[in-house]
């Protein structure tokens, strides 16, 4: 494999009938001279230093010889390409505790986060840490997370990617910064309608699954520095579905949070949104006209851990 060309391979295929074997575990049962005569007779092949195969190494038996006897996490196009199953372009992008070097075969950096994948077997980074380490368009960066971060109730998922960064925060926010994450739920879209309907004729933009700080967000605002928290009284009521000590904790300093950065959240039910939709629109255009700037502003990144981190029953 040429690492300089940085050839675009095959989409990877994982051969579950090739073995990888390292010289020490040969060298028990051969010597290094039927070594040399058995990969000479094409019996075994060199995958990467001191590994082997039992057949033709393909692009997944070279990742998994660099993941399993190397300790490499993959990140960047790399990672990106696992779970996108696209082909592998080489040299690999991957992260190591150790120092970060380049060989043949890999750019490694220094330094693993939190919050590990498994994708076809190997560690992955995750979808955020991916993109931060890729060297890639911000168009093709943002497309990936918004495919990555889909779902109901992403926000949490977000947050812990956002937290476990080993690097580049302030990159990671700005490319989450208007990217659609999430798929909303029938409520956050009603939410979503009755907050641009009321706030039509300003100069705003309104934002869902935002991160501000170390949180996730149902609307922002960023021209009026205002988040929204949009409360379903079935999962946030006391003993809700889903609710903890740690979301009762977090959901507590999140709002602590926000107001250290010169931020306003407001909060709505899910019966203000379905019983009383005028209230909540009024509402959130008196605080839009009031707190508005003429430039936008960008959501400001965390100044701390966040709670989970650093509260004792932020994990109970």
């Amino acid at each position: 494999m040429d690492a300089a060309a940085a050839e675009m391979s095959p989409a990877p295929r994982r051969d579950e009938g090739q073995r990888l074997r390292s010289v020490s575990d040969l060298l028990t049962t051969m010597t290094r001279k039927q070594l040399r005569v058995a990969v000479q007779a094409g019996r075994l092949h060199r995958v990467v230093r001191g590994v082997y195969s039992t057949g033709e190494p393909d692009d997944m038996t070279m990742l998994r010889a660099l993941h399993d006897h190397r300790g490499l996490v993959f990140t960047g196009h790399t990672a990106m390409g696992l779970h996108d199953n696209t082909p592998v372009e080489w040299p690999v992008s991957a992260r190591h505790d150790g120092p970060g070097r380049r060989t043949r075969q890999a750019v490694i950096r220094s330094g693993v986060p939190s919050n590990l994948r498994k994708v076809h077997g190997l560690t992955v980074v995750s979808p955020l840490q991916a993109v931060v380490d890729a060297d890639r368009p911000d168009d093709e960066l943002k497309d990936f997370l918004t495919r990555m971060y889909r779902g109901h109730r992403i926000g949490a998922e977000l947050e812990k990617d956002v937290a476990a960064l080993v690097n580049a925060r302030g990159r990671a926010c700005l490319l989450l910064a208007g990217t659609p994450t999430g798929t909303a739920s029938r409520l956050e879209q009603d939410a979503f309608m009755i907050v641009r309907e009321a706030l039509d004729g300003l100069p705003v933009s309104v934002l869902t699954n935002q991160i501000v700080g170390n949180y996730c967000y149902d609307l922002v605002i960023p021209e009026a520095r205002l988040a929204i928290e949009i409360d379903s009284y079935m999962f946030h009521a006391g003993g809700g579905v889903g609710t903890t000590v740690g979301s009762f904790v977090k959901d507590a300093w999140k709002g602590n949070e926000i107001a250290h950065l010169d931020w306003l959240c407001l909060r709505y039910t899910n019966y203000c949104i379905a019983e009383a939709p005028d209230l909540v629109g009024r509402d959130v255009r008196r605080h839009v006209e009031v707190r508005r700037r003429r430039q936008g502003v960008a959501l400001p990144p965390a100044i701390e851990d966040p709670i989970w981190v650093r509260h004792p029953a932020g994990n109970r």
